[in-house]
């Protein structure tokens, strides 16, 4: 009579196969390359400080932040993030920045004219089911104004003397309809004011309970700290999101943060030229 052993067989999802080699080198040149997409240099005018953070969750994520120099004494900048996960989104991000970079580099500062172009190019270059949720901004440190669009994206916090604001979305996301509007906001920063701009993988970050983080706690968070400087207040947004639960590392975090500051250039009524 033959003898059959039963030999136990692990699932599938315990087995760790290693990557070939060559796939492990071209995981590390996407890592790179996508790091080297970020801004090196943070702006530098006198009404304006500016601190910036992105933790991926994997080699590469949608996660998107940039800033524009827009002449003297004004900056753009941006943030988004772009549907889905890892190396595809990865690359509709490097689309999404390639052409918000070149148009500010050949002048275009006019915000809807510029989003409606970007819209464009991503509806026709990109997956149909892809997007990008997407805030951008140009401010002028002289008048103190801020104009933005908010394509969908999670409203930015504003924090100063007159308690807080949200900058509300005012726009569809962008690479989704091919017909595309938005209408442009004008806010004026007071001195001391401190804005916080950031990505879902902040405010929808989950505990074990299913519970996410959630934007009243990034509020009380940037009131009890908007004393220090920014980089260390982003720091401490961090460490409580990633702290918050297991899961708080599966996605993107993003966030950047900017403090209108007192300079010698009295604020008017005159608008962007």
């Amino acid at each position: 009579m033959q003898h059959t052993e039963t030999i136990p067989v692990p699932p599938l999802s315990w087995v760790a196969f290693p990557l070939p080699e060559q796939a492990v080198r071209d995981l590390e040149d996407v890592t790179r390359v996508s790091a080297s997409l970020f801004p090196r240099n943070l702006p530098q005018i006198g009404g304006l400080a500016c601190a910036a953070v992105c933790k991926e969750a994997r080699q590469a994520g949608g996660d998107y932040y940039d800033f524009f120099d827009r002449g003297p004494h004004r900056v753009g900048f941006a943030i988004g993030d772009v549907s889905g996960k890892g190396i595809a989104s990865a690359i509709v991000r490097a689309t999404l920045q390639a052409g918000l970079r070149t148009l500010s580099t050949a002048g275009w500062s006019d915000l809807g004219q510029t989003l409606s172009v970007v819209n464009r190019l991503l509806f026709e270059s990109t997956p149909e089911e892809m997007y990008a949720t997407l805030f951008l901004a140009d401010y002028d440190e002289r008048s103190r104004r801020l104009q933005y669009v908010n394509c969908g994206h999670p409203a930015p916090i504003v924090y100063g003397r007159n308690g807080i604001s949200r900058l509300e979305s005012n726009a569809t996301v962008v690479g989704l309809f091919d017909n595309w509007e938005c209408s442009i906001t004008e806010v004026r920063l007071a001195p001391g004011d401190t804005v916080m701009l950031y990505t879902d993988g902040a405010s929808e970050a989950m505990n074990d309970s299913g519970e996410q983080f959630g934007e009243d706690r990034l509020i009380e968070l940037l009131q009890k700290n908007t004393q220090l400087p920014l980089p260390a207040i982003l720091q401490k947004c961090v460490d409580q999101v990633r702290g918050f639960g297991r899961d708080c590392e599966r996605d993107d975090l993003t966030l950047v943060a900017l403090r209108c500051l007192a300079c010698r250039f009295q604020a008017t009524e005159t608008s962007y030229q």
